[in-house]
């Protein structure tokens, strides 16, 4: 069950920075400019694609400065949840039999995917949390800490991990 909440876990944060990536450009609007009706709603992730919703029940994401409704979140319906554990499911022997290398050349890629996105994420927790931009920013350089340092692909190979590698990378031991 564990790994199955790690992946899910995994797939949450990889969406937002999807999310946050893709709108790093200049068809960006503040809030401000969004109608009542027209309130961006965020989609769902499952098994590898963005889909909307069935739910008839949202949740709404307000700027606490103005107490403005800036976008919409659905709550997944028990189908929707069912699917994206199931996808998990699928998902992970993969995973696990992914080699320690290219696992941390992932990790290498969100942490550059934050650092190109650091200005536009600190601007969306300051939108959706009401912190200061400054003060949002330490949260991102924070999470990159985390990301770098005390990342265990990083920190640490165990030599199952090494031999593990080399046999996938046709080395042999001496």
């Amino acid at each position: 069950m564990a790994a199955v909440v790690a992946v899910a876990a995994a797939a949450a944060m990889r969406t937002r920075i999807l999310q946050v990536s893709s709108k790093v450009n200049s068809s960006w609007h503040p809030a401000s400019s969004f109608s009542s009706s027209s309130v961006p709603s965020v989609k769902l992730f499952i098994d590898g694609k963005f889909i909307e919703s069935k739910s008839d029940k949202w949740m709404d994401i307000h700027n606490p400065a103005t107490n403005e409704v800036i976008g919409r979140v659905p709550q997944a319906t028990k189908a929707e949840m069912d699917a994206a554990v199931s996808s998990c499911k699928r998902a992970f022997p993969a995973w696990a039999d992914t080699s320690i290398l290219s696992r941390q050349q992932v990790l290498l890629r969100y942490q550059q995917l934050i650092k190109e996105n650091l200005k536009e994420i600190a601007r969306l927790i300051t939108l959706e949390q009401g912190k200061t931009l400054a003060d949002a920013e330490g949260d991102v350089f924070r999470g990159l800490h985390n990301l770098t340092l005390r990342n265990p692909f990083t920190r640490q190979v165990s030599v199952s991990s090494l031999c593990r590698w080399s046999c996938h990378s046709g080395l042999t031991r001496a």
